[in-house]
């Protein structure tokens, strides 16, 4: 319930967010100059920050900093940024506005590590022409070796994608040129100039079919062809793509997985060909997939997250990644992103080669750490025979609520803890007994029914009205609060993890691709509509070889 009081010279603002509220900035006498001037000031450095903001009147009407469109985000793709029928500005730090627009109430952002910091700005509250609000450092994830990325972010130049990434706090950003943009001049197989100060840029490719599937190939030196146009036919198939990115270092991840696993995700992933997923992009990870669901067998009950869990369970190591596919103002560049636990110095090629380690975690705000005997995410342990118990340890802090803290092992949800205090933070002790091959991971969830129960769709595009976290952060469509782990793996005796029912889904989704490939596939030649079938073919007999393999454990564990 919001509390408002207004009179003649003093405005007076509490939400109960959860959040905590900025002081108002400091100061004394009502200005007497026509203008105001508002520093961004880092708390614990005392210097100017870069941050986005946002300022309310008394009436409740968004205030135009001086030097701004009042309208800058009608058609514009770049810049500053309005989601959920909030406009927020990019500031280097300094602001301007008329003293007459007093009271103000501010809402002040940097990322997911500093303070979320909302307060008002009295007229009363402004000495000498000018007030300060200081953003203070929360987390710790930084002295941890946690830098964040957002992998995955079109339209936009590398400069000012460089002062986004400063004001949202940013640490690597891809620039994905691709079939649709017009920025390929941009690519130069290096990082961009535009990079220092611990901040990196590097453009580089999204290579898609709209029906194959979409892919995020980051750390490339040259392009992935063709980059224009998408290549119409369903032949060649995504795999010669991986092999061209991996020939030179690259790294592939399948592109805003859960709203768009695609046709051919399963075969690129049984011929190991991808190295991760993006979890956290487009689409709540829980929600249905919004194209080329029809491939996908029994879609309402898997979602993205469960396909991820699936794809674990038959043994492959699949790193969680992040990234917005921005390409408008109504995202914020980092609102999804990967945090990579970086081993030495912090650079890019370290970054990069954490990241192919899978030592992440993905987030819309929670920042999670987490071990199993004392590992860290990518890590595989071994355990020998016996009675073998892992300790398994996690952690999590949010600005934004959430309603459970969970350890899951296999896609199963073995230990749970619910958050307390100011920065809702939750923890969890385990000694879990391995009587298998497993992988473990720690994830973070808020509910979805109130949201329902208030008729937000969560797969609508730009809503008015939405989620907690889409109050201060802007994606492609309402998000829950929300980060997971990559895995920790757990081999017992050296077996690879392997499940039954999980690989003779995918031999069914096969099934399912090769049905539509058959009726619906554009092939140039006769012989690329064969070459296409069998390697569908091919991919199911791989996941009935994985299949074969865990019924024969599954055997000899029932006679032992």
């Amino acid at each position: 319930m919001e509390e408002l009081q207004w009179n003649r010279r003093r405005f007076l603002f509490h939400a109960g967010t959860g959040l905590w509220v900025g002081a108002p900035a400091s100061g004394f006498q009502q200005a007497k100059t026509s203008t105001v001037n508002i520093r961004i000031l880092d708390g614990g450095t005392k210097k100017p920050v870069a941050a986005r903001v946002r300022l309310v009147d008394a009436r409740g009407s968004e205030v135009t900093p001086l030097g701004r469109n009042a309208e800058p985000l009608k058609g514009a793709v770049q810049g500053d940024v309005r989601f959920q029928s909030r406009g927020y500005f990019y500031t280097n730090g300094n602001l301007t506005v008329r003293a007459e627009a007093l009271p103000l109430r501010y809402t002040v952002l940097r990322g997911y590590e500093y303070q979320i910091t909302e307060g008002t700005l009295t007229a009363d509250a402004v000495k000498d022409r000018g007030a300060t609000i200081e953003l203070r450092r929360w987390s710790s994830v930084g002295r941890n070796g946690y830098f964040s990325g957002d992998v995955h972010i079109h339209h936009i130049s590398p400069k000012t994608c460089r002062l986004e990434m400063d004001a949202e706090d940013l640490d690597v950003a891809h620039i994905l040129t691709s079939d649709f943009t017009a920025d390929q001049h941009e690519f130069e197989g290096r990082l961009n100039a535009n990079s220092g100060g611990g901040r990196y840029i590097y453009v580089s490719q999204e290579f898609r079919h709209d029906h194959l599937g979409h892919m995020c190939v980051l750390d490339l030196k040259k392009l992935v062809q063709p980059v224009k146009p998408m290549q119409k036919e369903h032949y060649p198939l995504h795999l010669s793509a991986c092999d061209s990115a991996h020939a030179q270092g690259g790294n592939v991840t399948w592109a805003h997985f859960p709203s768009w696993p695609g046709v051919e995700s399963p075969l690129d992933v049984v011929m190991e060909k991808l190295d991760g997923v993006e979890l956290l992009s487009v689409l709540d990870p829980r929600e249905t997939a919004l194209f080329m669901s029809n491939v996908v067998p029994e879609a309402q009950a898997n979602h993205g997250l469960h396909l991820w869990y699936r794809y674990l369970n038959c043994g492959f190591r699949l790193t969680a990644s992040a990234g917005t596919d921005k390409m408008t103002t109504f995202v914020t560049v980092g609102s999804n992103r990967v945090y990579v636990q970086v081993a030495g110095d912090f650079t890019y090629a370290n970054w990069m080669r954490a990241l192919r380690k899978g030592r992440t975690f993905v987030t819309n705000s929670p920042l999670l750490d987490f071990k199993v005997n004392g590992r860290d995410p990518g890590d595989v342990i071994d355990v020998s025979s016996g009675r073998p118990v892992v300790r398994v340890e996690a952690s999590v802090q949010s600005q934004l609520r959430y309603d459970r803290l969970e350890i899951v092992v296999n896609g199963a949800v073995v230990a749970d803890s619910s958050p307390s205090g100011m920065r809702h933070s939750a923890a969890i002790k385990l000694e879990y007994p391995v009587s298998d091959s497993c992988w473990i991971a720690a994830r973070v969830l808020e509910d979805s029914a109130t949201y329902r129960s208030r008729q937000v769709n969560l797969r609508a595009i730009h809503q008015a009205r939405g989620t907690l976290h889409g109050d201060y952060y802007g994606t492609r469509r309402p998000e829950t609060v929300f980060a997971h782990t990559s895995p920790v793996y757990v081999l017992r005796e050296g077996r690879p993890i392997r499940s039954e029912e999980d690989a003779e889904y995918y031999v069914r989704y096969l099934e399912s691709a090769i049905a539509w490939l058959e009726k619906e596939g554009k092939f140039a030649r006769p012989s690329d509509k064969a070459a296409t079938l069998e390697a569908f073919r091919t991919g199911q007999r791989l996941y009935r070889r994985r299949a074969a393999e865990a019924a024969e454990r599954r055997k000899r564990g029932r006679s032992a």
